[in-house]
């Protein structure tokens, strides 16, 4: 539920206008692999695409979205540099 609802508001839609999480990951097993840690263990996380952006749980309870033109344009620019 997470996902969906950071998702939605990065996206400014509302979340039932999204594309089902199932169909790029099973929430079920997401849960499973990051589910809240008390940090003794260090960070469990996953990274996956949807509605074309870059998700990462973490299992400190983090949920970080990028959209992929953002990871792109960063890429081209650190290409450029060199």
């Amino acid at each position: 539920m997470a996902v969906v609802a950071t998702l939605a508001d990065v996206m400014d839609t509302d979340p039932v206008e999204l594309d089902p999480l199932h169909s790029t990951v099973d929430a079920d097993e997401l849960d499973a692999l990051v589910r809240v840690r008390n940090g003794i263990n260090g960070d469990t996380h996953v990274t996956f695409t949807h509605e074309g952006h870059t998700i990462t749980v973490h299992s400190y309870g983090v949920v970080a979205i990028t959209p992929e033109h953002e990871l792109t344009a960063e890429k081209y620019e650190r290409d450029e540099g060199r």
